[in-house]
C-alpha cells in the first residue's frame, strides 16, 4: 500500500510538474510573442517617424526654395525699379539740358533781334 501511495504520489507529482512545465512553456511562448509584437510595433513606429521626419525635411526644403525664389523675384523687381529710376533721372536731365539749350537759343535770338533793331533804329536816326 505504501508503494501504491508512493506511486500515486509520484504520478500526481509528475502530472503537477508536467502541468507547471507546460504553463512555463506557454508563458515563455506568450512572452516571446509579446516581445516579437513589441519589436514589430517599435520598428513600425521608427519607420513612421523616419517617414514623417523625411516629409518634414522635404517640406522645409521646399519652403526654403520658395522663399529663395520669392527673394530673388523681389531683388529682380527692386533692380528693375532702380534701373527705371536711373533711366527716368537721365531722361529728366536730358530734358532739362534741352530746355536750357532752347532758352539760351531763344535768348540769343532775342538779343540778335534787339541788336538788329537797335542798328536799324540807329540808321533811321542817322538818316533823319
Amino acid at each position: 500500500m505504501e508503494k501504491d501511495q508512493m506511486a500515486e504520489y509520484d504520478t500526481k507529482m509528475q502530472a503537477k510538474l508536467e502541468h507547471e512545465y507546460k504553463n512555463k512553456i506557454e508563458n515563455a511562448k506568450s512572452i516571446s510573442n509579446q516581445l516579437e509584437e513589441f519589436k514589430l510595433k517599435y520598428i513600425q513606429n521608427l519607420k513612421a517617424e523616419m517617414l514623417e521626419g523625411e516629409l518634414i525635411k522635404r517640406q522645409a526644403e521646399e519652403d526654403l526654395e520658395r522663399e529663395k525664389q520669392r527673394e530673388l523675384a523681389r531683388q529682380k523687381r527692386a533692380l528693375g525699379m532702380k534701373q527705371d529710376l536711373i533711366e527716368a533721372n537721365k531722361q529728366q536731365v536730358r530734358m532739362q539740358d534741352e530746355s536750357r539749350q532752347k532758352e539760351l537759343e531763344d535768348e540769343e535770338k532775342i538779343e540778335e533781334f534787339a541788336r538788329k533793331k537797335a542798328a536799324r533804329d540807329l540808321m533811321k536816326q542817322e538818316r533823319e
